[in-house]
């Protein structure tokens, strides 16, 4: 069949080793180093920022961390409110703990943010895999996140730094959470020994043979729709967060996303319901699991074409909508480290079979990805200091 003979399915076969190295090298007494545990114990207001993968990083984690820094302020704002539009406490600023996460730190957003915040006096810390990047060099600490180079290019692989940053805020914040009376040292042993067989599970061969053949089944018929929505709430809407983006970048089509309650007042009313995609992402610990439930109902009544991935039974939606089952765990923060595979897949194939390259083409000749031209201007945006 065309399109089956691609390396996502063998690139996420590698993840499982690739999340135990993290663990393995992200230990207590590695994020001590990055930031002296007598700092975290004097925080008291927490910003998480990032932008693109990293900010959907930042989504996955924030009720975790808002839990383990529990009773204090813990924000995720987008990176342009940190550099531009946030308007920092001026008492004791060196309470608050402003993380931004960028795996390459090339940024000017990112760079500006860090800036603003450490000229602002809080603590700063770099969550990157590149210490010496202009973002991380305006940062008083970091926490080095590794990423191995690839062997051969995947768009797989390019998942590899959302994982890293998920992974790596999450333990952050549960060595925090340690600190401050908030988990035991047995939760924090559970909580590592959790990520590290749900990602084993759901990248077992079964699974993702199962799922792979599934998900470019799904492809050939929604390959020509015009367009695709994803929603999900808690870290849910991380999930669905990720997948849009990765649709944006695989397959260059018209995307939407909401959380499980919005939709119901929004994207509900769009027209040619018939000629979209609609994928939930309903895991049976998120808190809003009911709700996304009857969303996923009322998207089926409404004449969708709809997608659910979920960690539990396919009779607990309504008849008539695909189920991709996915294996569970314990705790729904977990599972953004690995539940949107189904997504990236599926984006994937419908990529394939429309003969679309990633990101619409690597080279030079796409002025899009090559930032030649003055287009895109992640990196040369200029760098200010909004007081």
């Amino acid at each position: 069949m065309i399109g089956r003979d691609n390396n996502v399915k063998k690139g996420f076969s590698q993840y499982p080793a690739f999340v135990d190295g993290l663990l393995s090298k992200l230990t207590d007494e590695a994020i001590a180093q990055a930031i002296p545990d007598e700092k975290l114990k004097n925080i008291r207001h927490i910003v998480v920022t990032g932008n693109g993968d990293s900010y959907a990083a930042s989504l996955a984690t924030k009720e975790f961390g808002s839990r383990m820094f529990k009773n204090m302020d813990y924000q995720v704002l987008r990176c342009i409110d940190v550099s531009r539009h946030h308007v920092f406490s001026t008492e004791h600023p060196e309470q608050t703990l402003v993380m931004v996460i960028s795996v390459s730190g090339g940024g000017s957003r990112v760079t500006e943010a860090m800036k603003r915040a450490t000229t602002k006096g809080c603590t700063t810390l770099a969550i990157t895999g590149t210490p010496d990047s202009p973002m991380a060099k305006e940062a008083q600490h970091i926490l080095k996140i590794e990423i191995p180079k690839a062997k051969e290019f995947s768009p797989a692989f390019q998942a590899m730094t959302y994982v890293a940053a998920v992974c790596t805020t999450i333990l952050l914040s549960l060595h925090a959470g340690q600190l401050l009376g908030n988990a035991a040292a047995r939760d924090a042993a559970e909580l590592r020994s959790e990520i590290s067989e749900y990602v084993a599970k759901v990248c077992s061969e079964d699974v993702l043979s199962r799922v792979d053949d599934q998900m470019y089944a799904l492809a050939e018929t929604w390959k020509d729709y015009l367009g695709y929505d994803f929603v999900g709430s808690g870290s849910d809407f991380a999930t669905a967060y990720f997948g849009t983006a990765k649709f944006f970048e695989l397959c260059g089509s018209l995307n939407c996303l909401n959380d499980s309650e919005d939709w119901c007042h929004i994207d509900y009313f769009q027209t040619k319901r018939d000629q979209l995609g609609t994928v939930a992402v309903a895991s049976q610990n998120c808190a809003s699991f009911s709700r996304t439930v009857e969303t996923v109902g009322s998207m089926k009544k409404s004449d969708r074409n709809v997608l659910v991935v979920t960690d539990t039974q396919p009779d607990v939606f309504i008849d008539g909508v695909e189920v991709c089952q996915l294996p569970a765990t314990a705790h729904d923060h977990v599972n953004p480290i690995a539940n949107f595979m189904p997504l990236f897949m599926l984006g994937n194939y419908i990529a394939i079979l429309r003969g679309y390259e990633y990101f619409g083409g690597m080279s030079a000749s796409n002025l899009l990805f090559s930032q030649e031209g003055g287009i895109n201007t992640i990196k040369t945006s200029k760098v200010v200091y909004i007081d």
